[in-house]
């Protein structure tokens, strides 16, 4: 089967040519295409599975013989197409090659939530995976890289190709084994920690990354990575939710820690001693709260007590004043901005960390700078050692390390000038496969935080009459806990999705399209989550998303909303507000929250008027996060210059 496609220019100038004309409407030439596509389907269809294992390895050797992807792509995507019609009884849209087209070209497909961005994601990676590199496609989470990864195993391997997951919790034989795989899906971190780990080069972790990536991220020793040079190594990767995880995400380093013994039992007493007395500070008075990011500062007056407290307090032996002013202010940030059941939970009596952007708990991570010991030590838990930096990089170098890269996700166009900037990756604006049909209901403003949740209660009610199912998002699991008890409370029957019960995910995901579910969730139930409606749900209007507060990303909230009405279905979606909510005091200060709420609470005011103050909050947050990104960036390069002129590898601290 051979096929010449007369492309008349590149299919990154059509894709621009396409952009620039703003219409909904995919030009003709695009539709010749995928039409080709679509006929070469049409007819490896009275094929035999074993001819269309040979018609791709005619394929693999075609393009490791020089001819182009690009010329390849319409015969490669047949096959792979009438693989997923066999194996998963789906067959792509049209608008799903078009995303496909997009990344292969290196762009960032933003196709809206529902319209299949797995199955499009298959098609590149089955393309490029022909020239026998392997590629990595980074998800957001560990459950989506496992439930991908599972989901399109039958069609990888119909075509001869491997496939593998690396998890948090994968041993290094099964790291191992995952990396030599055509294709291997992962988390964004563990594909950073396992290239960290590698260059700390312990015993335990010297031969995670196989030599093909090896080659992809460099070696210390020169000749090392000469001898790679021509071995198998994965030279793409594509970026699943790319927004998430290359801007929000893209605010902490990844950093892997070593311990140090001395520092852990003097760090342990000082963070038991603090967490027992800074209870007695006063704020503007003992000291000052610069936010969560500069922390706290002790006055002079707050200097005098802790002195005396050492004193009247049998100190621990070797703490010196100085340390416990430093324990002190450590203890007054935990005490002022950790929030259990927000941004930590305990788990096996331990501090886990909940990822403020996808709800779920960030499985290894511990904070730095003895933050973690701090609130280990006001929840009384074990003191763990303190770590160290050994070996750190940052989401935006670990990827360009890779020589493609490309992504896909249904809310990019907001980011879309930081993500050329940075990355120097253009956003592409997939159009639906069919019109939406989802509704966008007015927000509505409460003063306070009871009155809101007691209308959202309101609402469900309402919508569970009509036998709709109703998918209430929080912003933690605290909130997530008090909502459930208001509509245990109402005798209304519900489940509750957060990061302690997320082995019940799949389950609870499962029935929450049936008629008249009513589903809790944090950001858990946002990216990558498909709710499959009943019929009786289509008929009776759809499922009805509840945003409970604004997150500190817009991004985050479109990406709830966009459960609903999924794929041509029927939904709605609405947004409640109230002057306690968190996003008003973070993004404009608790002195101008207050007085917007005293003027609505002693004016006539429509409530509905303060909404522009909610979205403005939002836009100064997101605005600040853009900020710590680019600091961050400066912060890692000027290190890499120093390192290196030191003559000491760019991503290692050594001491």
């Amino acid at each position: 089967m051979v096929i010449v496609v007369n492309f008349i220019s590149s299919l990154t100038e059509r894709l621009r040519v396409f952009l620039l004309t703003g219409e909904n409407e995919i030009p003709a030439p695009w539709w010749d295409i995928i039409e080709q596509i679509q006929i070469l389907q049409e007819g490896l269809s009275s094929y035999s599975d074993s001819q269309l294992f040979d018609e791709w390895h005619s394929l693999r050797y075609r393009a490791q013989s020089g001819e182009s992807l690009t010329k390849i792509m319409p015969e490669a995507f047949a096959v792979v197409s009438e693989q997923m019609k066999r194996h998963l009884g789906m067959t792509p849209y049209s608008v799903q090659y078009l995303g496909a087209f997009a990344m292969h070209e290196g762009a960032i497909a933003e196709m809206q939530t529902g319209e299949g961005k797995t199955l499009t994601a298959a098609l590149t990676l089955c393309l490029n995976a022909l020239l026998d590199h392997g590629i990595h496609i980074a998800t957001a989470n560990d459950y989506l890289a496992k439930r991908d990864a599972n989901w399109l195993s039958p069609v990888y391997h119909s075509l001869g190709m491997t496939v593998g997951v690396i998890t948090t919790t994968s041993s290094l034989s099964e790291r191992q084994a995952a990396y030599e795989c055509d294709i291997t899906y992962g988390t964004a971190r563990e594909f950073g920690f396992d290239y960290l780990r590698d260059l700390l080069a312990s015993p335990e972790f010297d031969t995670i990354i196989s030599s093909r990536r090896r080659q992809l991220f460099g070696q210390r020793d020169q000749q090392r990575e000469q001898q790679f040079l021509n071995s198998r190594q994965p030279y793409m990767v594509i970026i699943d939710e790319a927004d998430s995880i290359l801007i929000d995400e893209a605010r902490t380093p990844l950093i892997i820690g070593q311990t140090n013994a001395i520092e852990e039992e003097q760090l342990a007493v000082a963070c038991e001693w603090s967490a027992n007395h800074v209870g007695k500070l006063k704020e503007e008075v003992h000291y000052i709260a610069h936010g969560p990011q500069r922390g706290m500062e002790l006055t002079e007056a707050g200097r005098r007590i802790v002195r005396e407290m050492l004193l009247q307090h049998d100190a621990p032996s070797g703490l010196d004043t100085g340390t416990a002013y430093l324990s002190s202010e450590r203890a007054l940030r935990v005490q002022n901005y950790f929030q259990k059941g927000r941004d930590y939970v305990i788990r096996d009596e331990k501090v886990a960390i909940v990822d403020e952007f996808t709800g779920r708990i960030s499985e290894g991570r511990m904070w730095q700078n003895g933050i973690h010991q701090a609130i280990e030590a006001k929840e009384g838990l074990d003191i763990t050692s303190p770590t160290k930096v050994g070996a750190q990089t940052t989401v935006q170098e670990l990827f360009s390390r890779y020589p493609r890269r490309a992504g896909m996700t249904g809310t990019a166009e907001s980011a879309a000038g930081e993500l050329k900037k940075i990355y120097n990756t253009p956003v592409i604006k997939i159009p639906t496969n069919l019109p939406s049909k989802r509704q966008v209901l007015a927000e509505q403003v409460f003063l306070t935080a009871e009155e809101k949740w007691a209308a959202i209660v309101s609402e469900t009610i309402a919508m569970q009459r009509r036998g709709r199912p109703v998918l209430i998002g929080t912003r933690s699991v605290n909130l997530s806990n008090q909502l459930s008890a208001q509509l245990l409370q109402a005798g209304l029957d519900h489940e509750v999705l957060h990061a302690l019960n997320h082995e019940n995910e799949a389950a609870i995901i499962k029935q929450a399209g049936q008629p008249g579910r009513i589903t809790v969730a944090t950001n858990m139930a946002g990216r990558g989550t498909d709710i499959i409606l009943d019929q009786e749900v289509i008929k009776s209007g759809g499922l009805h998303v509840i945003c409970s507060e604004l997150h500190e990303s817009a991004r985050i909230d479109r990406q709830l909303t966009g459960r609903s009405a999924r794929q041509g279905d029927p939904g709605s979606a609405r947004i409640f507000l109230s002057f306690e909510d968190d996003i008003l005091t973070t993004g404009l200060g608790i002195q101008r929250s207050q007085e917007l709420y005293s003027t609505y609470r002693e004016s006539s005011q429509d409530l509905k008027t303060a909404v522009r103050y909610f979205y403005q909050a939002q836009k100064r947050v997101e605005k600040h996060h853009e900020q710590q990104r680019v600091e961050l960036v400066d912060r890692i390069n000027q290190r890499r210059q120093t390192l290196q002129q030191m003559g000491q590898h760019a991503n290692l601290d050594v001491h």
